[in-house]
């Protein structure tokens, strides 16, 4: 058996094995208790494609092999040093670093929860829209944070992302951890810790780069797998699909069945499918840019909901506005420029009519006869003291000439305007003129010997 039995104890007695609880390609776990009865997660360096348990100390399979667990142990240490430095509360905590038993070990913290491939596997129905777009926001976060510190998990899968009872997710085992993955680094991860579904290929090979995207396609890959119940297919199958020119094996999440009734935006399962393309050119570059995408989402749904449109009206205002631009035809090139000169030589037109008047001097004053004025403040006083009694004296004057020019002078002038008109139209103008004198002249005739009164 290779697991520590229940029991047994590490770092002198300081810990005590409760029972085990998972393996993986680079150790195995344990639940464990301190002398002050606290409960802790033990990780056992142990990479069981390289290593055994004999008298309860890990030796190499064989001498061949000596080195290469040798190097798996060193980087155990280092990685696990280093996540101890991490403080996130999405990020499990690390107790103690220690070596024993020809291997090393690594306490964490206890995070209360399952974990996420028990909660799809055994109570899916806990996983809501709701939810599921929560867990993708605090995951994409913790992976942000130790992206920043130039880390890369390389074992995102949903076993490893603990659900807590009040919905806190929690990122854990960072045994295959990677700082810097060199070509020795790579060729190991590519024996220990790959996981069909939701490794990317680049986690197989030993000369290709690993970036941020690898580890977004596992997160992907984990998030479809929540969505869907099943892991997409393996990335090497889909690489090889590809290179015979086959068709992708993957099943996108954007039109299809999945859109319909999981209940997520579509932003969200276009994400998904886009940290899960072949290869890393195509993916999300980084989990803030994923993060990015779904909050520009967020943020446009929340300005439709805040102003709702009323459909009808909306109709409404596309028939009016149809309506309205259904005659207009679109301006030629160079228009807009034409009207900006037309606008320009008017504006020059009138300043140059201002400044002519302006050269000109003040026109010359005229009162309502046309009579020119010479002096404005003489003609003003002038009509203050008799120029209304003058003005209605000349209107009356000028009725009692017409009244008493003879009627046979009268006809003879209007005879000399109508002569070119037809014989049909005279009467008619006659009668009009007739009427127009009529409501001009007083009610009673007025002789030439009745006095007019001012």
């Amino acid at each position: 058996m290779d697991e520590l039995p229940a029991g047994a104890t590490l770092l002198r007695g300081q810990y005590t094995i409760e029972q085990y609880l998972v393996r993986g390609g680079f150790g195995i776990t344990y639940l464990a208790s301190d002398s002050l009865e606290r409960r802790y997660v033990i990780k056992e360096c142990f990479p069981g494609a390289l290593c055994c348990r004999v008298g309860g100390v890990l030796k190499p399979l064989s001498a061949d092999m000596e080195d290469k667990y040798k190097s798996v142990l060193r980087h155990f240490l280092s990685e696990a040093r280093r996540v101890a430095k991490l403080s996130h509360p999405n990020i499990v905590g690390v107790h103690q670093v220690f070596e024993e038993n020809e291997t090393a070990y690594m306490a964490m913290e206890l995070v209360p929860g399952e974990d996420l491939l028990s909660v799809v596997e055994e109570t899916p129905e806990r996983l809501t829209a709701r939810l599921i777009d929560k867990l993708l926001r605090d995951a994409l976060i913790a992976v942000e944070y130790i992206h920043g510190l130039g880390i890369l998990h390389r074992d995102i899968s949903p076993d490893n992302f603990l659900l807590g009872p009040d919905e806190h997710l929690t990122l854990i085992d960072f045994g295959a951890a990677r700082e810097h993955a060199g070509k020795e680094n790579r060729a190991l991860s590519a024996l220990l810790a790959v996981k069909d579904g939701y490794s990317p290929h680049e986690f197989y090979l030993t000369d290709v780069d690993q970036t941020a995207a690898s580890d977004l396609y596992s997160l992907g890959a984990t998030f479809y797998h929540l969505i869907t119940g099943e892991a997409p297919p393996n990335s090497q199958d889909r690489v090889a699909a590809l290179a015979a020119n086959q068709p992708d094996p993957y099943e996108p999440l954007v039109d299809s069945e999945w859109e319909e009734t999981c209940g997520l935006e579509y932003t969200v399962l276009q994400s998904i499918d886009q940290a899960l393309e072949v290869l890393p050119r195509d993916r999300i570059a980084s989990a803030a840019d994923w993060v990015a995408l779904l909050n520009e989402d967020a943020s446009e749904e929340r300005v439709q909901a805040a102003a709702p449109v009323d459909k009808d009206l909306t109709r409404v205002i596309s028939r009016l506005v149809e309506n309205t631009n259904k005659d207009v035809s679109q301006g030629m090139p160079g228009d807009a420029a034409q009207m900006a000169e037309t606008r320009a030589k008017k504006k020059r037109a009138r300043a140059r009519r201002e400044a002519d008047e302006k050269a000109r001097g003040p026109k010359q004053k005229v009162d309502i006869f046309g009579n020119p004025i010479s002096n404005v403040e003489a003609w003003m006083r002038e009509q203050s003291r008799g120029g209304t009694r003058g003005f209605k004296k000349s209107k009356i004057a000028e009725k009692t000439r017409l009244l008493r020019e003879p009627k046979e002078a009268f006809d003879q002038n209007v005879e000399a305007e109508l002569s070119e008109e037809t014989a049909a139209q005279k009467p008619a103008r006659r009668r009009g003129l007739g009427k127009l004198l009529s409501s001009c002249l007083p009610s009673r005739r007025v002789s030439a010997t009745t006095p007019v009164h001012n």
